[in-house]
């Protein structure tokens, strides 16, 4: 009674809206198996559970941290949607408070209060597809953990080096997790007030940054692995990169206006010692919003990296400004290219994205009062999902659990749920056409090491001849189920 009695209101509202937040992300711990993302990272994680190790025996092309993770969720709590789900529902909430406490340091409780609903609502919407547990979701507490401890110490020493630390940990989630180390740089170069001092503490900043890239090279060195690591953790990237829109030139002077227009703001701001806390939020923002855009392709998720900093603006927006010239032509230049990408380059997410959350609520409903099967369920996520689920129920019928098995196509979830070995480190026929000696390397591993089966699915990428050879002299078919053939070595 004496603890309830020590809570204060704003930290019963600061519950609640945890709570609520926790509402907002409830249906995805029942999604099925289904995004494909997350069915690669499921396959690499599950596989270093199995003994595996990263790159070798499987591959994917982001950098490590996401496959520890999965790795680490399925080593404690097991191969299931509900536990990565409820994960990555902890970290948005712990995302929620970090943003919270940063608010703190710019703006009164009940504007930081309104800052972490905002943030909690807008990062579990599917227009964002934050209801995934990808890359973008798991980076974005390191980012704003980094960015709590910088303000709360006064960005000393010690809470610069921590930060390069956190944010060295985000950007080896995803690799334009770098681009908010570049923003807290930029904020320190215009916050010190001599060139000396800058120096020094951007040195430390730097220091904690490298740090971890330090270590996971040493981890990578004697497995004669750190040329692979940079292939498919930076190198393989450019491909994302070569996929421009179109109007490409508008649109890559674009992604850096805000940028530019933040760091001369910043500049004017300092010259009229008016320069605050807030304007790393700026900063933040522009170089988040940089990173959604990196890439030449579009897809929702990119956009969770930018929620932390969007919501932190509306704790330093003051509602009865002052504005001045300088603070007009800033906004135009800051917030008109950035509503401009976000429509251009999201629109098919931004279109329906109202209808379709509304549709994913009604979907979960539906099932949760019997008004829906649950086949019907899993087909508003994707077709597939009921064919990943009989695929199961038939290698465990032929108790095949943790056998050998090849997998040509676009099903990775089915090596994480069955605990497959699969005898090659590509997961999807996409990996296999698309690094560069892909089709020879799997070939020469088949023939080493052939599976007991092999799954062909009619969603596989291009033809691949070499299998075709190895499965018409090795193997019988046994077994079609929703257009998927299942082979069985014979010799």
């Amino acid at each position: 009674m004496n603890l309830i009695g020590k809570i204060t209101k704003t930290q019963w509202i600061f519950a609640l809206i945890l709570f609520v937040i926790f509402l907002f992300r409830f249906p995805s711990l029942y999604e099925p198996f289904w995004y494909g993302d997350e069915g690669i990272f499921a396959a690499v994680g599950r596989n270093l559970n199995l003994g595996g190790v990263l790159y070798q025996s499987a591959w994917d092309n982001k950098p490590p941290m996401i496959y520890l993770t999965y790795w680490g969720i399925f080593e404690f709590l097991g191969v299931s949607m509900f536990s990565l789900r409820l994960i990555a529902t902890v970290v948005v909430l712990s995302t929620a408070a970090a943003i919270y406490e940063i608010a703190l340091s710019v703006t009164h409780k009940n504007r930081a209060l309104v800052v972490a609903l905002v943030f909690g609502f807008i990062s579990s919407l599917r227009i964002v597809e934050g209801n995934l547990a990808l890359t973008e979701i798991f980076m974005i507490l390191p980012i704003c953990l980094a960015i709590l401890v910088a303000i709360k110490r006064n960005f000393d020493y010690v809470s610069l080096f921590t930060a390069g630390i956190l944010l060295a940990v985000s950007s080896l989630y995803k690799q334009v997790g770098a681009l908010e180390a570049a923003a807290l740089g930029i904020f320190l170069f215009l916050h010190e007030e001599t060139f000396l001092d800058f120096v020094k503490k951007g040195f430390v900043l730097s220091i904690g940054f490298l740090l971890p890239y330090f270590l996971t090279f040493m981890y990578f060195l004697p497995k004669h692995l750190v040329g692979d690591w940079i292939f498919a953790a930076y190198t393989y990237y450019r491909i994302y990169l070569g996929e421009s829109p179109r109007y490409a030139i508008i649109i890559n002077i674009s992604k850096f206006m805000p940028i530019v227009a933040a760091i001369i703001f910043g500049l004017w701001k300092k010259r009229k010692k008016s320069l605050d806390v807030s304007h790393l939020f700026f900063l933040w923002c522009a170089f988040s919003f940089l990173g959604s855009y990196f890439s030449g392709r579009t897809y929702g998720h990119y956009l969770v990296q930018a929620t932390p900093a969007v919501a932190l603006l509306v704790a330093s927006v003051n509602l009865r400004p002052k504005i001045t010239k300088a603070a007009f032509v800033f906004a135009v230049f800051f917030f008109v290219p950035l509503i401009f990408l976000t429509k251009i380059l999201f629109t098919d997410f931004l279109v329906d994205a109202p209808t379709s959350q509304i549709k994913y609520w009604g979907n979960f409903i539906d099932l949760a009062r019997g008004a829906k099967s649950v086949e019907s369920y899993n087909d508003f996520f994707d077709r597939n999902v009921n064919t990943v689920n009989l695929l199961s129920d038939y290698f465990a019928s032929q108790k095949a659990q943790g056998t050998s098995v090849y997998i040509w196509g676009d099903l990775p979830w089915l090596y994480a749920i069955n605990d497959f070995r699969n005898p090659s480190r590509y997961v999807t026929s996409f990996h296999v056409f698309g690094v560069p000696g892909g089709k020879e390397e799997v070939a020469g591993a088949l023939s080493l090491n052939m599976p007991k089966y092999i799954i062909k699915l009619p969603s596989s990428i291009g033809y691949f001849s070499e299998l075709e050879k190895l499965i018409f002299n090795n193997y019988t078919l046994i077994s079609e189920i929703e257009g998927s053939s299942i082979w069985l070595r014979i010799r």
